[in-house]
């Protein structure tokens, strides 16, 4: 069972500023560590690099489509949004990932409302094995759209269903 942190006081979602990426990638790290152990290898998942990761997301933030999620101050997750990378839909969430200690706090539902702010026949790729996001994402009007792919990460073969909400 996952702590669940009671709301706080102060939460707020903003589109996020290169200063952010380095707590972007802490989230980004941490929350692979714990959401897809047991889906990808461990030594992948451990090996995992918040440094590698903070040069990505200086990298990514300045195009826009981040967003960053805090409370009390802090970052506790965040959500990256654009373009489509299937021909057949026009945008995109691209990733939405929130501390464990963050989970049930209220946010996620701010956070991707916020991220997809705008946004039209919007398409996003999750684990089929993944009942929690599953559940999520259908709350929030995404419905499983019928494509399907597999993705390897090293010695791991991963099936995902995209979602889709117009």
């Amino acid at each position: 069972m996952h702590s669940i942190m009671p709301p706080g006081d102060d939460m707020t979602v903003r589109l996020a500023e290169v200063s952010d990426a380095a707590d972007v990638a802490l989230v980004h790290v941490r929350t692979w560590q714990v959401v897809y152990r047991g889906h990808m290898p461990d030594e992948l998942l451990d090996n995992l690099s918040v440094e590698a990761r903070t040069s990505m997301w200086e990298r990514l933030i300045p195009s826009g489509g981040v967003w960053v999620a805090l409370l009390d101050g802090a970052v506790v997750g965040f959500a990256s949004t654009g373009p489509s990378r299937d021909a057949d839909a026009a945008s995109e969430l691209y990733a939405i990932y929130l501390l464990p200690s963050a989970w049930g706090s209220g946010l996620a539902e701010p956070l991707l409302t916020t991220a997809l702010s705008g946004m039209t026949d919007t398409v996003l790729w999750v684990l089929e094995d993944n009942p929690r996001a599953r559940r999520f994402y259908e709350r929030l009007g995404f419905v499983v759209d019928g494509m399907t792919r597999v993705e390897e990460f090293g010695s791991s073969v991963v099936k995902e269903v995209r979602y889709r909400r117009s």
